[in-house]
């Protein structure tokens, strides 16, 4: 059985993360015409191959997933909107094993990609979408290997680009309900062996809500018209 990657205090820096990005992203753009996307979902599990002598292979489990994504939109035709975004996802525990290597027990993930995303038909009730971006990826292993030895380097700071698409349905006009897939394609983790390839693939299918918010400068005139009907 093996421990959890993210102790109670470590998680609720991880979750701590994700609010302070909500709040430093959200209100500076809450003026402008924006998006934000609150999500869960998952990633499935997957085998790393090992490098030159160390034959065999680590399996790495599936994982839950938080996400925020927030979008601002900046150019909008009739076929088609285009986004500045930044995404949010955390996976909190990975668990690793291996039969012939020294690994650690599990890791987590955070990734913080800011990038574009294209929406098709905005106006319509379903309307698909692609995004594309990169930006920085956070791995925490845990403090112990398979072997029950202490780590020292637990953290590991690497590039990450990620790329995928999907749907939003608009149920009223400042809510709707969004589905995606993802990409984040990073350097490896820290598992304490060579692996055959560079890079790792980390495909993340999730849905949440999505919430519209509208230009304030937009509600202020409104308000602010004069009502020439009104002494009549």
């Amino acid at each position: 059985m093996h421990e959890p990657c993210l102790s109670p205090k470590s998680s609720f820096r991880w979750i701590g993360l994700l609010l302070l990005g909500f709040f430093t992203f959200t209100f500076p753009v809450l003026a402008q015409n924006q998006e934000l996307t609150l999500s869960l979902g998952g990633i499935p599990s997957q085998s790393r191959g090992f490098q030159g002598s160390t034959a065999g292979s680590t399996q790495i489990s599936g994982d839950i997933s938080l996400g925020v994504n927030y979008g601002h939109r900046f150019l909008d035709v009739r076929v088609a909107s285009l986004y500045g975004e930044i995404e949010f996802v955390a996976l909190p525990n990975r668990s690793l094993t291996a039969a012939t290597a020294t690994v650690p027990k599990s890791y987590a993930s955070l990734y913080v990609t800011p990038g574009l995303r294209l929406k098709f038909l905005p106006g319509a009730r379903l309307s698909p979408w692609v995004a594309v971006g990169g930006g920085y990826a956070l791995y925490e292993q845990s403090a112990q290997l398979s072997n029950g030895q202490n780590t020292t380097n637990k953290f590991l700071n690497r590039g990450v680009f990620d790329f995928g698409g999907g749907v939003v349905y608009k149920l009223f006009r400042f809510f709707g309900l969004r589905g995606e897939v993802r990409d984040f394609l990073s350097g490896n983790p820290n598992l304490n062996v060579a692996l055959s390839a560079g890079t790792q693939h980390n495909v993340v299918a999730s849905g949440g809500i999505s919430l519209r918010f509208w230009r304030l400068t937009q509600v202020r005139n409104v308000a602010s018209r004069p009502n020439f009907g009104a002494g009549l």
